[in-house]
């Protein structure tokens, strides 16, 4: 009896060293992202992105954060935003002033539809999407991050979820 309560105690305390050593991990070196409405993008940013990309459609605009910087600072955050634009699916990522940082096409095979941005969104409404594949057998491929695990979604052209799992 006393070695299965010392094996139990051993194992409780393992397990919460583990956890407090891999959420200190967390909290220090990945962003915090958070959906949000473009009524709460700053003005420089909405204006910056309007001008490079009139037509742009399925707009979705995330709010990035170090979580070790101080959240109440508006200078250390940047703003993300994923959009259809010339039959791609884009994404850009802008700093508070409103210049663009970075740019990338994350489609392969054209504009999502939104039927699948809409599914994919429901369930994920904070993840980042890095690709989207239109595979040859018609599905969307949604290849994003969740912490720090890298993830991929199927979803049919109606945005119905085929399958999901961590990538390889």
């Amino acid at each position: 009896m006393k070695n299965k309560l010392f094996l139990f105690a051993s194992c409780l305390i393992f397990a919460t060293s583990c956890k407090k050593a891999t959420d200190a991990v967390i909290s220090n070196d990945i962003p915090v992202i958070a959906g949000i409405a473009a009524s709460n993008v700053p003005a420089p940013v909405l204006n910056s992105f309007a001008s490079r990309v009139p037509t742009a459609s399925q707009v979705e605009w995330f709010s990035v954060s170090s979580s070790s910087s101080s959240s109440s600072s508006s200078s250390s955050r940047e703003y993300e935003v994923e959009y259809n634009h010339s039959s791609q699916r884009h994404n850009s990522r802008f700093d508070n002033n409103g210049v663009e940082m970075r740019h990338s096409i994350s489609s392969t095979g054209g504009a999502v539809p939104q039927a699948v941005l809409a599914a994919f969104r429901s369930t994920h409404p904070n993840d980042i999407v890095y690709e989207w594949k239109l595979r040859s057998d018609g599905n969307w491929r949604a290849h994003y991050m969740r912490g720090i695990v890298k993830w991929e979604a199927t979803y049919t052209a109606a945005g119905v979820l085929v399958k999901e799992e961590i990538s390889n």
